[in-house]
């Protein structure tokens, strides 16, 4: 087999690189990055991420992801208020199945975004409600923010559930605290706090 030498006599605009990249410039994909964790260490009404407009700078949405019990008796409701937004302000959808049966309803003009279930005293002492929440551009000041959820229970309600809300106001996401509408969340409940890059 002949050997050819490549020569760059004949080559226009020829430069030599060091790098694969040929002078362009590296791909960076979406990348979620962990920005706080908060887990109770002992029972607490509530936990509230604040100054989101400095923590989370540069991001494009936040996702919150959460293990939650209560101390009530019964099965309550994950709830989220946004810049301490208390006010019927919110709305939602929600759809959800059981393994037997599926429902689903929606509403609005309610005082917190709804997002998942938790469950309570009346479960085994292991069980915790997962949930993974999107805040989807929080920075915005030109649109009102949505979120959505995928959250589960296993327990008083088994059921998996796909939720979304809306928060009337274009105002900038600075703070969001979740709360468990039947009271404290206990010890071993933990919320982590991620920024989301890209689009």
């Amino acid at each position: 087999m002949a050997v050819v030498k490549l020569s760059t006599a004949g080559l226009t605009n020829y430069a030599k690189y060091s790098s694969m990249l040929a002078g362009n410039a590296p791909f960076s994909a979406s990348a979620y990055d962990l920005l706080e964790t908060t887990t109770l260490s002992s029972s607490a009404s509530g936990v509230t991420f604040s100054g989101l407009d400095t923590l989370a700078a540069g991001y494009a949405h936040l996702q919150i992801r959460a293990v939650v019990r209560g101390v009530q008796s019964g099965t309550a409701t994950l709830k989220a208020n946004l810049n301490g937004d208390t006010g019927s302000n919110y709305s939602y959808h929600r759809l959800e199945g059981n393994g037997s049966s599926v429902s689903s309803a929606g509403g609005g003009s309610i005082p917190f975004l709804s997002l998942g279930k938790v469950p309570g005293t009346s479960d085994s002492s292991e069980v915790f409600a997962p949930a993974i929440i999107d805040i989807l551009n929080f920075s915005s000041t030109s649109q009102n923010t949505t979120a959505r959820a995928l959250s589960g229970n296993v327990g008083d309600v088994n059921n998996i559930a796909l939720k979304s809300g809306l928060w009337v106001n274009t105002a900038a996401v600075t703070s969001i605290s979740f709360a468990n509408s039947s009271g404290d969340m206990v010890a071993g409940t933990r919320f982590s706090l991620y920024g989301i890059k890209g689009a």
